[in-house]
């Protein structure tokens, strides 16, 4: 018993340095509003002052997408969105971010139903957007947010929070599996 306590106090002690090394996250967000070099080097720079983004990469408009590694525990993907919204428009027309989602089992029985009802919980922060109902394939669109520089932690939608609600077993979730595309730059 007195081996499993200390073990125990152990894992807990370890625990913190396990987490703090997976909190780092790239994600692909999808782009709009990119004409031109400028553009790009103005999103770029965006992206890098949100607090928490150790990477971006964004090498062409003709990619359409940027991967951005941040720190889940400093910025969301709300913020990295907004960033984007927020860069000096060179051409007129606003930038934007999008995340691409699937979720496969979407269109089988009542699930469509289901999921809108998570999404439309979170309409004052995201908006889904259907690309092929059948498949499964949305963007999901981030609405306007306003950051407070003064909060340490993460603002507007925490992606892993609306994840956990889709793909936690019931009755925590519901228990589908969902996947956040990925691209890679050639």
């Amino acid at each position: 018993m007195k081996n499993l306590l200390l073990t125990f106090a152990l894992a807990l002690f370890l625990a913190p340095s396990v987490i703090a090394s997976e909190q780092e996250v790239t994600m692909t967000f999808f782009m709009t509003g990119l004409e031109c070099p400028s553009c790009v080097y103005t999103v770029t720079s965006s992206i890098s002052d949100v607090k928490g983004v150790s990477e971006v990469k964004l090498e062409s408009i003709l990619d359409g997408f940027a991967n951005v590694t941040f720190d889940s525990r400093k910025a969301s993907a709300h913020q990295i969105a907004q960033a984007v919204t927020d860069a000096y428009a060179l051409h007129g027309t606003p930038y934007s971010a999008v995340l691409k989602l699937r979720i496969p089992d979407y269109a089988k029985n009542d699930n469509a139903a289901k999921v809108d009802a998570v999404f439309a919980a979170q309409k004052n922060l995201v908006k889904l957007v259907v690309i092929d109902r059948a498949k499964g394939e949305f963007f999901l669109s981030f609405q306007p947010l306003k950051v407070d520089a003064a909060k340490k932690e993460p603002q507007g939608l925490v992606l892993q929070d609306l994840l956990a609600a889709l793909t936690k077993p019931h009755p925590l979730g519901l228990g589908l599996t969902v996947e956040v595309v990925q691209e890679v730059m050639k």
